[in-house]
């Protein structure tokens, strides 16, 4: 009974503690914007009729625009050499404190899920029966192989929804897949969305 009520707690942290984290980075994102908006309106005010119905949405536009150019900037910076040392040396640091780097982990592996920035070891998405003949899932590829008869395999990643961070490795006979007709982005989306968002047509056969 206590097992099962840590396990229970566990699950439910590493479930609903990224998606609080993601929704404040959001907010703090937001405001920021907001702040920023209201910074560039001041030396604005000078120059433009603060009266038109327009002038704060403009102001917020600008916000906008400048937080984006900065998160570009950063991630162009965090994608050389010098940048990656920084972000391996901070995540060191991070990993070193208990608690805090189990939610670091799993926040940073939900965010480059959704965004799609860390999906290049996903070479293709296909419709696997699972988990019992007559129910459709989506998993993807991820290598293949083939056996003494060189028949041919699929290595699949089949990811659990809402939280596609975990999930299942199966190995499955390639005539056992269907094609999908969606991309890995778009697969994701729909996981992450328990099938509300995406393409609401398929390429299964029964």
């Amino acid at each position: 009974m206590i097992q099962k009520i840590k396990s229970n707690l566990l699950a439910g942290i590493a479930t609903i503690v990224p998606l609080a984290l993601t929704v404040y980075v959001l907010q703090v994102t937001i405001e920021l914007t907001i702040w920023i908006g209201g910074t560039v309106a001041e030396p604005l005010e000078r120059f433009v009729n603060v009266t038109f119905p327009g002038f704060g949405l403009l102001s917020s536009l600008v916000g906008l625009l400048i937080v984006f150019l900065a998160l570009f900037v950063f991630g162009g910076l965090a994608r050389n050499v010098f940048g990656k040392r920084v972000v391996k040396w901070v995540e060191g640091i991070f990993k070193k404190i208990p608690l805090v780097d189990s939610i670091y982990g799993t926040t940073k592996q939900l965010i480059e899920t959704i965004s799609g920035s860390n999906n290049d070891s996903f070479k293709k998405v296909v419709y696997i029966e699972y988990p019992r003949k007559g129910m459709w899932t989506l998993g993807f590829v991820t290598s293949e192989s083939t056996n003494q008869a060189n028949e041919e395999f699929y290595h699949l990643f089949v990811p659990t929804t809402p939280n596609p961070t975990s999930g299942f490795f199966l190995i499955i006979a390639k005539e056992d897949t269907t094609p999908a007709d969606i991309d890995v982005e778009e697969a994701f989306r729909m996981i992450v969305s328990s099938g509300i968002v995406g393409n609401h047509k398929n390429s299964i056969v029964k």
